[in-house]
């Protein structure tokens, strides 16, 4: 899930949003985000992720954060309910600063944290 904020005119924040009865293999996750802060209030809440099997996930609950200094971002509301997940590669849950580069070179790339923590949040 992708925030939303209020700059769009049909939906300021990514809300009500349910995933059911999935399968992931080799996948990245059931991710929020990246949530950065916006003037707008960039915002992701109340989604559910009920009954997924993860088998052999990079990630399986994956919610990041992006850094920034202008602005707010809202990730509030977030259930996972009944997961199975089997042999994670990376992380099983992960919860921090997005981990990647954008093909832009934006980003913070922080795909070594928590083990080298000096990544921005």
């Amino acid at each position: 899930m992708k925030p939303a904020n209020k700059a769009y005119k049909v939906a300021t924040c990514a809300q009500n949003i349910t995933v059911l009865d999935s399968k992931v293999t080799f996948g990245v996750g059931m991710t929020i985000g990246s949530v950065p802060p916006n003037i707008n209030t960039a915002c992701v809440r109340d989604v559910t992720f009920k009954n997924i099997t993860f088998d052999t996930p990079i990630k399986a609950v994956y919610v990041k954060t992006n850094p920034g200094n202008s602005g707010d971002g809202i990730i509030e509301n977030i259930l996972y309910q009944d997961l199975t997940i089997t042999e994670p590669i990376w992380w099983g849950i992960y919860i921090g600063p997005q981990q990647q580069y954008q093909p832009d070179g934006d980003g913070p790339g922080c795909m070594l944290y928590p083990i080298l923590p000096n990544c921005a949040t």
